[in-house]
């Protein structure tokens, strides 16, 4: 992109007249930084090495030293319409696949190429500038900037319930609990419909489990009678999540732990601890001294 094009898509003021007259990549990563990069500042002290490593233009919100006369500085008032304004100039024509959340934290888990990338800030759209990319979020804020959207939808496919934390599909047993049953078909369809390879042995952050012994170590899955489930949000799919839970311990001791009353955790007898907005924290050795 010509230096002179860049500044007025970006709203942005040239400081200097420069020897160099585009550039050819963008960042705010100083390790990304090549020769031919526009170098968008965020921490002052990486202007530097930004410079040693060949970068043609420095994009700041403030008034920087000109160490460097041959490249471009510019002035910028808001980095983030200066990214969209880029990436909308760039990448016109780029497809957005949107679903909801919990689906794409399962395609990113389940993803095997560079070239799927999911898009959660606006700084992730430098990532897809001229390149053969295949996007996907589940934040509103990104389809203003698309013409191409494409809603990942559910499909039929050949999944079973096989523990509470697991299921099967396609012969193959899986990680995941039966819950999301739907969210993953969606992913499948996502992979599916790109002609994308996918792995199956992946794992889950949310409704994670941690089976536990009696002084709260760690053991290997299904070594314990005891287990908390970690990663739960009380959000829209909670109560969706805790009808299942409920349906599938009917026969175990099960309580749920929040911020109000974790202390819970340490002092109750439980088969099941369902963790919800907290993390899961090993006691001191003292601590379970007292409790037990």
């Amino acid at each position: 992109m010509k230096i002179e094009t860049l500044t007025n898509l970006i709203g942005g003021e040239l400081l200097n007249a420069p020897f160099i007259s585009e550039v050819t990549s963008f960042t705010f990563n100083v390790d990304e930084v090549e020769r031919g990069s526009c170098f968008f500042v965020k921490n002052k002290n990486d202007i530097k090495k930004a410079v040693e490593k060949g970068a043609y233009a420095i994009v700041s919100k403030d008034y920087e030293d000109i160490i460097d006369k041959e490249i471009a500085w510019i002035r910028v008032d808001d980095y983030k319409k200066a990214i969209v304004n880029i990436f909308k100039y760039e990448n016109l024509d780029t497809k957005l696949f949107f679903t909801d959340k919990l689906t794409s934290h399962i395609i990113y888990k389940m993803k095997t190429t560079k070239n799927v990338l999911l898009i959660e800030s606006f700084e992730d759209l430098f990532i897809a500038l001229n390149k053969d990319v295949i996007l996907f979020t589940y934040k509103d804020e990104f389809k203003i900037l698309f013409a191409n959207i494409i809603e990942i939808e559910e499909k039929k496919i050949d999944i079973e319930q096989v523990s509470i934390f697991k299921s099967r599909f396609k012969n193959h047993e899986i990680k995941l609990p039966y819950v999301y049953k739907n969210e993953f078909s969606k992913a499948i369809n996502f992979f599916e419909m790109n002609e994308l390879k996918y792995i199956l042995d992946f794992s889950l952050e949310r409704f994670k489990p941690i089976f536990i012994d009696y002084k709260f170590k760690q053991v290997a899955f299904g070594e314990s009678e005891r287990v908390v489930i970690s990663g739960l949000k009380n959000d829209e799919i909670f109560f969706r999540e805790l009808n299942y839970i409920v349906d599938n311990t009917k026969y175990a001791k099960t309580i749920f732990i929040n911020q109000t009353n974790k202390e819970d955790l340490y002092k109750k007898f439980f088969n099941f601890a369902v963790l919800v907005d907290i993390e899961f924290e090993v006691p001191k050795k003292e601590e379970i001294g007292s409790l037990f």
